[in-house]
């Protein structure tokens, strides 16, 4: 042999040595990585569930206070026009404006459903 090749064999064999430890190596740095990723991907869901319920408390108190706004302005309508009418009168005006003005608003504000969306409730 000469000494290159025991030079060359040598090295090789140094190599070979070294690649449980590599694999180990690397086995490690990959579960550091994705431990690092789940704590990140934990820490964005808790930012943004505790975000959720913050914006689910304030819409919830909004409602709140919206019905308690829209009952006090029909109570106002009612005694408003109690003055001119029957109690049975201003309650039926009230009722029956209050089913339009529900029947209005959904008809505007909801869309209407596709056709391909009745076509397959239809055939299921």
């Amino acid at each position: 042999m000469k000494p290159n090749e025991s030079n060359n064999a040598i090295e090789r064999e140094r190599h070979e040595a070294e690649l449980p430890e590599l694999a180990v190596r690397i086995l490690s740095d990959f579960a550091r990585i994705v431990a690092g990723e789940a704590r990140l991907l934990e820490s964005n869901i808790v930012d943004a569930a505790n975000t959720l319920v913050g914006r689910v408390y304030i819409a919830g108190i909004l409602i709140v206070l919206a019905a308690g706004g829209v009952v006090a302005l029909m109570a106002s309508i009612v005694f408003f026009l109690h003055h001119w009418m029957p109690w049975w009168q201003v309650l039926g005006l009230v009722g029956v404006v209050s089913i339009v003005l529900a029947e209005v608003l959904r008809r505007t504000l909801i869309p209407a459903p596709s056709a391909s969306s009745i076509t397959v409730a239809r055939s299921s």
